[in-house]
């Protein structure tokens, strides 16, 4: 799907959330973040805004907002890119 700059982005069937990382880039300074949608309906991006807004108030942990996405996402939801396994500094050997 090409944006309003008309660069190309791939989406995967799953929504991408870094709701797992708030705590730790908020506690190194991150003070700003956007939410981008682009297939959810307008119920499903109001639910996604007020679960993340109680997150930001204090009054839910990054836990409960996290079920709360999975919840509201219909193919739940992933770390996408955010994803690093444990070992990734491991290099195979190709057989």
């Amino acid at each position: 799907m090409a944006d309003v700059g008309c660069r190309n982005t791939v989406f995967g069937g799953e929504a991408q959330t870094a709701a797992r990382f708030l705590r730790l880039w908020q506690s190194r300074g991150i003070a700003h973040f956007r939410l981008e949608f682009v297939h959810e309906t307008p119920d499903q991006v109001g639910d996604a805004a007020r679960a993340f807004q109680q997150y930001f108030a204090g009054t839910i942990s990054a836990e409960r907002l996290q079920s709360r996405l999975d919840q509201i996402a219909p193919a739940r939801t992933t770390d996408g890119s955010l994803f690093v396994p444990k070992d990734f500094k491991r290099l195979y050997q190709l057989q």
